[in-house]
């Protein structure tokens, strides 16, 4: 089963040796309890993505309706309903995975919904075409993985999903061109060690791992990305590939796997909730001190005698999840940010030097907010998100020196508030914020009513809702919005 769900890149995530003398390491593949685990994900079905994108309003029917045979997941926690509503009121980008959606106009709820008549009812009904990811975020089965058909996978900005564990291509990291490749750096495949170390393969091998999950090898992971195919983008095969059937074929990988970002990947591997620089286990990082780890990469090449990486530097941290991912627009409110590495030392030539995270929330236009932790330890972190922020879709990462995090998406919704209400005859005008959009169906979550008793809505904006009502209706008046609902008493004529 997936536990996350592969982007652009793939995650080079262990680097050490596994033979049959370690007790708590399986051999090769080795363990793959950091970012995305090594895989193929361009065949998925509806169960798929549900497992990382957990709908909030699963409940237990639903998961035996999907054929969960496994428990919910921790990561993730569900806000895609939060996440497409949030689009209500924007414009739609060209392309678009809206099925009903123009591009240039602006996202209502008729660009996803259908609605279908209900004879036996008599009334329109919201259509479950939602239910289904793939049916909007389409693939090509066997090609690409939905995810690498995205703008900033396409773009090759491998870090908007990765965080700091790849590199993007093109960013100007520093890959070596003044020495061959194999007298320090690993081969692709086929090391020159004397068991076959020295080669990316040797750790990253197909099998499977300690948690029973099938991984595929290197060529079939890197393939399955889409990147570079034929009939996918414009992207063609020299993404990845260049001088092939050489030792320097590495460079290439450096692209996107570069000194620096390789040399800062490690997994606390006795839970003690420390990142030891040169002091964890085989198997679980690229910053081993053991000749099992260096070798994995290096052996053949170098003589690697308990040295902890030399470009280790800030542990790049991993973001698991949020306390809660949607809060309200209009006022301050305190998260807790759960995850790994959000602090560590690294050596420096005065000695070990401690090194925090803070988080940094991106808007949808790209603004960034710093947010200094009230809190933080090496697997959380409590921040308090300002009032200011405007609504919308954003992504939150845990920052710690250069290194980012995997992005955690959290949305600001709108505040729905009433002004005022005005009544002519039976005609009631609503005005205030946060209305959204309305969709005049059984189910939609959208409506008006007063003392109860449902009006008819006549015309509907995030700012203004004028609806028909009984002429003498008058008390509690309800709006109901896809962001929430809001009150008003109505006097009576």
């Amino acid at each position: 089963m997936f536990t996350r769900l592969a982007k652009i890149c793939l995650l080079v995530v262990a680097g050490g040796i596994a033979t049959a003398s370690w007790a708590a390491v399986p051999a090769p593949p080795v363990n793959q309890n950091i970012g995305i685990p090594d895989g193929v994900f361009n065949d998925l079905e509806r169960r798929n993505c549900w497992y990382c994108h957990a709908s909030d309003r699963l409940t237990p029917d639903d998961l035996t309706e999907i054929g969960w045979t496994f428990d919910p997941p921790e990561i993730k926690p569900g806000i895609i309903t939060n996440r497409h509503h949030g689009r209500i009121g924007q414009v739609i980008q060209d392309p678009t995975d809206a099925p009903f959606g123009t591009p240039g106009e602006v996202y209502e709820c008729i660009a996803c919904h259908v609605m279908e008549f209900n004879p036996d009812l008599g009334y329109f009904e919201v259509g479950k075409n939602f239910e289904n990811c793939l049916n909007c975020h389409q693939q090509i089965p066997g090609q690409a993985s939905v995810h690498h058909l995205t703008a900033p996978a396409q773009a090759l900005n491998c870090q908007h999903c990765h965080g700091s564990l790849v590199d993007n291509p093109g960013d100007g990291h520093y890959i070596p061109t003044n020495r061959p490749p194999t007298s320090v750096t690993p081969r692709t495949s086929i090391g020159k060690g004397p068991n076959g170390e020295g080669a990316c393969d040797f750790c990253h091998a197909t099998g499977t791992d300690v948690t029973g999950r099938l991984i595929p090898g290197n060529d079939v992971n890197h393939h399955s990305t889409g990147i570079g195919q034929d009939g996918i983008s414009g992207l063609g095969c020299n993404v990845c590939h260049d001088q092939m059937g050489t030792d320097w074929a590495i460079r290439k990988c450096q692209d996107c796997h570069g000194i620096k970002s390789i040399h800062n990947i490690q997994a606390d591997s006795n839970n003690d909730g420390i990142i030891t620089i040169g002091g964890e286990d085989p198997g679980f990082g690229h910053i081993g001190s053991s000749p099992e780890d260096c070798n994995g990469c290096h052996g053949g090449y170098l003589a690697a005698s308990f040295m902890p990486a030399p470009f280790s530097g800030p542990v790049t941290p991993e973001l698991a999840g949020l306390s809660q991912q949607s809060v309200t627009a209009g006022s301050t409110a305190a998260i807790t940010i759960t995850g790994t590495s959000f602090i560590n030392e690294v050596l420096t030539f005065m000695g070990p030097m401690e090194i925090k995270s803070r988080a940094r929330l991106t808007a949808p236009d790209g603004a960034v907010t710093e947010l200094a932790p009230d809190t933080v330890s090496v697997s959380s972190m409590d921040v308090t998100l300002p009032a200011t922020l405007s609504p919308g879709s954003y992504y939150l990462r845990v920052v710690k020196g250069r290194s980012e995090s995997n992005p955690m998406p959290l949305v600001i919704l709108p505040y729905v508030a009433i002004e005022g209400v005005s009544r002519t005859g039976n005609s009631l005008t609503v005005s205030g914020s946060g209305f959204g959009s309305y969709m005049n169906a059984v189910g939609s979550g959208t409506g008006i009513t007063v003392a109860g008793a449902a009006c008819t809505v006549d015309s509907w904006t995030d700012s203004e809702i004028v609806a028909s009502c009984e002429e003498t209706s008058c008390g509690g008046l309800a709006v109901e919005s896809i962001f929430g609902s809001a009150y008003e008493e109505v006097s009576c004529n």
